[in-house]
Parts: C-alpha cells; sequence; structure tokens
C-alpha cells in the first residue's frame, strides 16, 4: 500500500496544476463557443447576401481548388457522421436518448469518435462559412441541416453546454426555413402535400 505524506507543498503544487489546467479547459471551451457563434452570423450573412443578389450577375462557378478538396473531405465526415447516428438510432428513441444510453452503456470508443467527428465537421462548417457559400446556396442549405444534427449530438454529449447548443440549433434551423423560401425551384414536402390534396379535390 503506497503511504502518502501529508506533505503542503506537494498539495499545494498539485492545486496548481489544476487551476492550471481547468484554465487552459476554460479558454478553450471559449474560444469554441465563439467560433461556433461566428459561424451562425457568417451563415446569417451568407443569407441575407443571397436574398439581395443581383438577378443580373452570371451564374459563376468560383470553387478554388481548396474549396472543393475540403469539401471531399467534409463529404466523407458527413457520411461516416450519418453511419454513427443511424447505429445510435436504430430503435424506437430519440438521437438525445440514443447518445445517453451510450454514457449508460459505457460505448467510450464510439463516443470518442462522435465527438471528435462532430467537431471536425463543425470547424469545416466554419471554414465553409468565410468562403462566400450564397454562391453555392444548396450547399449552404445542406451545412444548415447538418448543424442541426451536430447541435443535437453536442447537446447530448455536453450537457454543461446544452442550452447553447440547443439555441445554436434553433438558429440553424430558422436560417434553413429562411434560405428554402428563397432557393428557385425548392418546393417544401409540406407544400406538396397541400397542392396535392387541392388537386385532389377539384378532380374528385
Amino acid at each position: 500500500m503506497v503511504h502518502y505524506s501529508n506533505d503542503p507543498y506537494l498539495e499545494e503544487e498539485l492545486e496548481d496544476n489544476f487551476i492550471e489546467w481547468y484554465e487552459i479547459e476554460g479558454i478553450r471551451k471559449i474560444k469554441e463557443l465563439s467560433r461556433q457563434l461566428r459561424t451562425v452570423f457568417n451563415c446569417k450573412s451568407e443569407v441575407i447576401k443571397y436574398r439581395y443578389r443581383s438577378t443580373l450577375t452570371p451564374t459563376v462557378n468560383h470553387a478554388s481548388t481548396t474549396f472543393l478538396s475540403q469539401k471531399q473531405k467534409f463529404e466523407a465526415l458527413t457520411h461516416e457522421f450519418i453511419e454513427l447516428l443511424k447505429k445510435i438510432n436504430d430503435t424506437n428513441q430519440t438521437l438525445e436518448q440514443g447518445i445517453r444510453n451510450l454514457f449508460f452503456l459505457d460505448y467510450t470508443t464510439r463516443l470518442i469518435k462522435l465527438s471528435k467527428i462532430s467537431e471536425q465537421l463543425f470547424i469545416l462548417i466554419h471554414y465553409f462559412s468565410e468562403e462566400s457559400l450564397h454562391r453555392h446556396p444548396k450547399f449552404l442549405r445542406f451545412i444548415m441541416i447538418l448543424a442541426q444534427d451536430i447541435c443535437l449530438v453536442k447537446k447530448g454529449l455536453y450537457t454543461q453546454s446544452s442550452e447553447f447548443f440547443e439555441e445554436l440549433g434553433t438558429n440553424y434551423n430558422n436560417l434553413e426555413k429562411e434560405l428554402t423560401l428563397l432557393i428557385p425551384n425548392q418546393i417544401s414536402f409540406h407544400k406538396v402535400m397541400k397542392e396535392k390534396k387541392l388537386e385532389e379535390r377539384l378532380t374528385s
């Protein structure tokens, strides 16, 4: 059995190390949340730019080589993310319940992987949000839909920041709805069903 003496210098050193770690972790978390806010504001700005774009300007593909390579990486990570969510949400439960069950069932590897991919996707979303996405409206809309799912995951993984990610997800949802109304030929499912019912009444 190892004996630990009540050494005040040792206790002070341990306390200093803990405080230093806590400060570093706190700064890292603040930076992450700050980046999340900048990203959603960037997306809002791109929606505004798309709304007030000039219809006289011809459509040009402005995507750079870096943009396209990052998009390929983004698509691969998105596929991996979706496959993970399918495994979590394969029963009659919500995504949040599925993530909580991972904690209870001690699926550490899956939790770490989900956390890592979510973080990588959010970093890429931030990159894209600064790359004139109003020129790629359908891709911008897809990003907003995906961001809502990542917010749900983050909400489940980090309970201390759950309210922040819930609010962030709501903002992405509102932006997605706004952009959906602006994109030409982007008819919502509810509108299609409404028109179908109207047509059935007229022809019956």
